[in-house]
């Protein structure tokens, strides 16, 4: 039986309370044990009619059909990926990472001159919005890099916001309800497997144009065999030998 597509009637009903543009937001590699974590955002305005047949959470999609729906997405909206590399995620944690990702890829579509209102954020934990903190905790020096890095994005993009701080709305399985959210997780999974696949090309061993990262059985005998390479997160639990682990946090140093 198919699965039902999602719509816009979660996000018609922000538009009915005055906001003008409402970005969907999903993640994409949150568990895999090496690449980035990535995030993508799909911007949209009031206006907006959803005319891409079967639009919905990327991990329902084929791999063809995802691809097809990249070049559609990007004529409905304004679309674009985060990423936040291994050494982001040893240095600031998974959660903290996929809010700079969040904050990247925010910054590429206000760059565009799209800032939205309010973000639908896919699921029950909101991990763009930072947590309040005491004022020991923002002395950190993994709070100081995060701040230091989301600004930096939004310097690059060239828009005079330190980050975007707007309203966020979680959603349970928005994803598969919300047509902006489905619209980010497509071009982020997309987007992510595209450059696992790149990385194969120099670590072909432990399989990566195939398992994207993820923690498969070949990919974590490889890791025993040949140790961790600077791509992999290392702050995680590795099946790999003190002295492999040591190499590879000195070859990421010296890149």
């Amino acid at each position: 039986m198919p699965v039902a597509a999602a719509d816009l009637s979660v996000e018609a009903k922000l538009f009915e309370r005055g906001m003008s543009l409402i970005a969907g937001m999903d993640e994409v590699g949150r568990g895999p044990i090496a690449g980035p974590v990535s995030v993508g955002v799909a911007v949209i305005d009031a206006d907006a009619s959803l005319s891409i047949e079967g639009l919905i959470d990327s991990k329902a999609l084929t791999e063809k059909k995802r691809h097809a729906m990249v070049p559609l997405i990007e004529q409905w909206c304004s679309s674009a990926v985060g990423h936040a590399s291994p050494a982001e995620i040893d240095a600031l944690g998974i959660t903290v990472a996929l809010r700079l990702a969040g904050q990247r890829a925010l910054a590429q579509v206000a760059a565009r001159g799209f800032y939205p209102d309010a973000v639908l954020l896919d699921g029950k934990h909101d991990w763009l919005t930072p947590a309040q903190a005491d004022l020991f905790a923002e002395l950190e020096p993994a709070a100081a890099l995060y701040r230091d890095l989301a600004a930096e994005a939004w310097a690059v993009a060239g828009v005079h916001y330190e980050c975007w701080s707007g309203a966020v709305q979680m959603e349970i399985k928005g994803d598969y309800r919300c047509a902006s959210i489905a619209a980010a997780s497509v071009v982020a999974k997309v987007e992510r497997d595209e450059l696992m696949k790149k990385l194969d090309v120099d670590y072909p061993y432990y399989g990566w144009a195939k398992n994207k990262g993820y923690g498969s059985a070949s990919h974590r005998a490889a890791l025993t065999d040949e140790g961790p390479s600077t791509h992999h997160r290392l702050s995680w639990a590795l099946p790999v030998s003190a002295e492999q682990l040591q190499k590879a946090y000195l070859a990421r140093e010296s890149q």
